[in-house]
């Protein structure tokens, strides 16, 4: 039975033991019903709550997509994206990723996007859902090639991003080129670390955290996200998103990022030898 059905079994069903404890004049039976009209209710609001969630979900998704989406065009110097039914249009000028759209999981326009990716050289097509399994048959069903990589889409409210301190031995440059931050670690002469956060209105979008190799598990991922973070708050910037590869959704997750979606990428041709992540 649907949830509606049951709601309005439990008003009749309470409904009905009033009616036998007045007849009756079953105390018992009253006191039942006083609960499960109770229960009923509580229900009822429950449902309407989850329902007006969702439906907040679903509507703030695509502004959701856009907003990151200038952010991330931004940071990397590509052409503002421009807005198509579902989602973006970026212009990455890339070997094997000319041109890729960025777009929600609505049914609707999803189908469309797919064609139009299939039918355009060295494109891709990255699908914020929170079901990714069923994303991909329609990347294969349509004719794309789905990435195996899966990555999160993450947000967070400035204020409330943790701390960290640069370790010991490196020293860190922070560098602004109008609202592009470029936080770069050094320990002497070499790279140890770095990353960039762009800031449009009231939203950092950060990019490219990157540790060297020989750098790793020393908190320096850490230390370059709460200098970019501290930056961005000083030019104005409230909320924080960004898309995180498998390996660095645990940093900011620890930073106190929240995962709002999945993002499933597939494209037309094959691609280059080494494939970039969008985050790493």
């Amino acid at each position: 039975m649907e949830a509606p059905g049951r709601i309005w079994f439990g008003y009749i069903a309470a409904l009905a033991l009033v009616l036998v404890g007045l007849l009756s004049l079953d105390l018992r039976a009253i006191m039942l019903a006083g609960v499960m009209l109770g229960v009923t209710v509580l229900g009822e609001w429950y449902r309407g709550r989850q329902v007006a969630t969702s439906s907040g979900q679903e509507a703030d998704r695509p502004d959701l997509v856009a907003r990151w989406a200038r952010g991330w065009a931004y940071a990397r110097g590509f052409p503002r994206p421009a807005a198509v039914p579902g989602g973006v249009r970026l212009e990455v000028g890339e070997p094997g990723r000319r041109v890729e759209w960025v777009a929600t999981d609505e049914a609707g326009t999803l189908a469309g996007l797919v064609d139009t990716a299939r039918a355009t050289p060295e494109a891709w097509l990255s699908v914020v859902t929170e079901w990714p399994a069923g994303v991909r048959p329609w990347f294969i069903e349509g004719g794309l090639t789905p990435n195996e990589a899966e990555e999160a889409m993450m947000s967070i409210d400035l204020a409330e991003h943790a701390a960290r301190d640069l370790p010991e031995g490196y020293r860190a440059e922070v560098a602004r080129d109008g609202g592009v931050i470029t936080v770069a670690v050094r320990a002497g002469e070499a790279a140890a670390a770095g990353g960039t956060i762009a800031v449009i209105g009231a939203d950092a979008v950060a990019d490219r955290i990157q540790t060297d190799p020989d750098h790793r598990r020393r908190g320096l991922g850490g230390a370059v996200m709460s200098l970019l973070v501290s930056a961005a708050r000083e030019a104005g910037a409230v909320h924080g998103l960004l898309v995180a590869s498998e390996m660095g959704e645990p940093l900011y997750a620890g930073l106190g990022w929240r995962v709002e979606a999945r993002l499933v990428t597939a494209r037309s041709a094959a691609p280059p030898t080494s494939v970039e992540s969008r985050h790493g």
